[in-house]
């Protein structure tokens, strides 16, 4: 970038700091929805940048970049709290994408003429088929991860009295706002992710944040636990209500094992479209397996019977010798990317790599080991429909 000129500073929208802009690309989200009309939307993923490259001037370049597309009909353009910035608009703009594209590389010129394809900044997405993958991108930058370790200020653990009060005030909420997904993608034949499932969640932190006075909603586990269960009841009767699944792509849930045998899921399984039978994915912790076997494998035989696939999702990877997927009876696995996963033997990641997921694969590292050892699936800022696969290149004959 340093051999550049430099343009006059931009006044920055105000809503950038504060998230606004997350809220408002949310609620176009959700009308687009509703409505149905056509929108393109460009994402450019300025959070995968290195921190060297994401100075102040940096981000501006980035934005004036953008600023053909201001002229596409009904355009917008939104700031997210990790710097990534949305453009939506509506009808052909072929040309002012062009020139923004072009710009955008010549951000790069100076350091490397393709990283704004390596690094899969430039994302593009069709609304509403691709309103899943968006509302990942916003829930993402909402995540406390993209706030730096030295700005969050530290809450008070959820306690046993702040839950109970919490559970009375979730028994009459409308939890509809805190409902989020995140889409696992498949690496497709043209090198490209395309869209496997979503995962829907009620997001914790955020509900937790709001209605129960900031408290860290992770910090006691065995009464996040409760929590959990708490907010599984409240999903299942939100999916199971007004029509929410009429409409509905293949998706996955994570749950108890109380949940799975409680009246809420069989009221859930009740409203579940038929056509959707085989294409549901119940994600279940190792920790609520092992703290009642029999319940799980009752639980387990009952969904299977219902057609339910099932995930185990590990949090760490060097668990997959203590609970082999197989041997549990179950379709999938998830282990989470980390740096301990090179550890792992790559005989036993390869072993179960046809049923597994990635999750929170974030960088072209994690992407590049999980397809050198033969997984397809993955989940994180990485990989979202329509981003390259980072597929090594083929091994030329000798």
């Amino acid at each position: 970038m340093s051999g550049m000129r430099s343009r006059p500073p931009r006044r920055i929208e105000p809503d950038s700091a504060s998230g606004q802009d997350a809220h408002r690309l949310a609620a176009l989200a959700s009308d687009c929805e509703a409505t149905g009309i056509a929108r393109r939307c460009l994402v450019l993923r300025l959070s995968l940048l290195p921190n060297d490259l994401r100075k102040p001037q940096h981000l501006r370049l980035a934005r004036d970049a953008l600023d053909p597309l201001l002229s596409a009909d009904r355009a917008q353009r939104f700031i997210l709290p990790n710097d990534d910035i949305v453009m939506v608009w509506r009808g052909n703009a072929d040309g002012p994408l062009a020139a923004s594209r072009n710009a955008v590389t010549q951000m790069f010129a100076d350091t490397d003429a393709e990283m704004a394809e390596v690094l899969g900044l430039w994302l593009m997405l069709d609304l509403p088929a691709d309103i899943a993958a968006l509302r990942d991108v916003i829930a993402t930058s909402l995540d406390e991860n993209s706030v730096p370790p030295t700005e969050k200020p530290r809450a008070a653990p959820l306690d046993a009295a702040a839950l109970a009060v919490l559970e009375a005030t979730l028994a009459q909420a409308d939890v509809a706002r805190f409902a989020r997904r995140r889409v696992v993608c498949i690496a497709g034949t043209d090198s490209k992710f395309r869209p496997a499932w979503e995962v829907r969640y009620l997001a914790a932190d955020e509900l937790c944040a709001e209605l129960a006075g900031g408290r860290a909603a992770r910090a006691e586990p065995w009464l996040y636990r409760r929590l959990a269960r708490t907010l599984d009841r409240r999903l299942l009767a939100l999916l199971a209500a007004n029509q929410e699944l009429k409409d509905a792509r293949p998706f996955g849930l994570d749950l108890d094992v109380a949940s799975i045998l409680g009246p809420d899921f069989l009221r859930f399984d009740t409203a579940l479209p038929q056509l959707l039978r085989g294409r549901v994915t119940l994600g279940l912790q190792p920790a609520d397996i092992l703290a009642d076997l029999a319940a799980f494998l009752f639980a387990r035989d009952f969904a299977r019977a219902r057609g339910y696939r099932l995930m185990l999702c590990l949090p760490d990877s060097d668990m997959l010798p203590v609970l082999p997927m197989a041997k549990l009876g179950l379709d999938l696995v998830e282990i989470t990317w980390s740096p301990a996963a090179l550890m792992v033997p790559a005989e036993l990641i390869e072993r179960e790599a046809g049923h597994m997921v990635l999750a929170k694969a974030d960088t072209a590292e994690a992407i590049a080991w999980g397809q050198s050892h033969g997984i397809a699936l993955f989940e994180g800022r990485a990989a979202l429909p329509g981003m390259p696969t980072f597929a090594p290149p083929p091994v030329p004959a000798r």
